[in-house]
């Protein structure tokens, strides 16, 4: 999923579950499950592009991510709460990222047999985060993402 989706749940999460702790683990949960539906995202098909576009996308998509949260659930969450959730369901997509900006290649997918201790960490973290994607191409994987969304907002509601 997008980062806008898991920070759209998470808002929704926020305001209905105002304990920063009950929120945010809530929030963390919920990437995986999210996760676990079909989808598009910024990584898809991330080899076929250069790096440094992927991520130029996922930052200035992440950057909105936080930006609609806010300006959607800051009226109905707690401000820290919120920043929590929104944080917590972030966060695997970015335990992921060192992999992705340095070590993974166009023709790299895990690490050598002399990998260094760094690169195992990064390769490890990447695979649990992946253990749980699962992925299709645009445009069905944006359709699946925005129904998605809508049943957590519906249900959270």
């Amino acid at each position: 999923m997008t980062a806008t989706a898991h920070a759209l749940v998470a808002g929704a999460i926020a305001s209905r579950f105002t304990d920063p702790v009950t929120a945010g683990t809530l929030a963390l949960v919920s990437h995986y499950v999210m996760d676990s539906i079909p989808h598009w995202d910024i990584g898809t098909n991330w080899r076929s592009r250069r790096r440094a576009a992927t991520g130029l996308l996922a930052i200035g998509e992440t950057g909105l991510a936080i930006t609609l949260a806010y300006f959607l659930f800051s009226s109905n969450a707690p401000p820290f709460t919120l920043a929590v959730a929104v944080a917590a369901s972030l966060l695997p997509d970015w335990a992921e990222t060192p992999w992705y900006i340095f070590f993974a290649k166009q023709n790299k997918h895990e690490p050598t047999k002399r990998a260094g201790l760094m690169e195992q960490i990064a390769f490890a973290f990447y695979k649990t985060q992946n253990v749980f994607h699962s992925k299709t191409q645009f445009p069905l994987g944006v359709l699946t993402q925005v129904a998605t969304v809508l049943f957590f907002l519906i249900i959270l509601k």
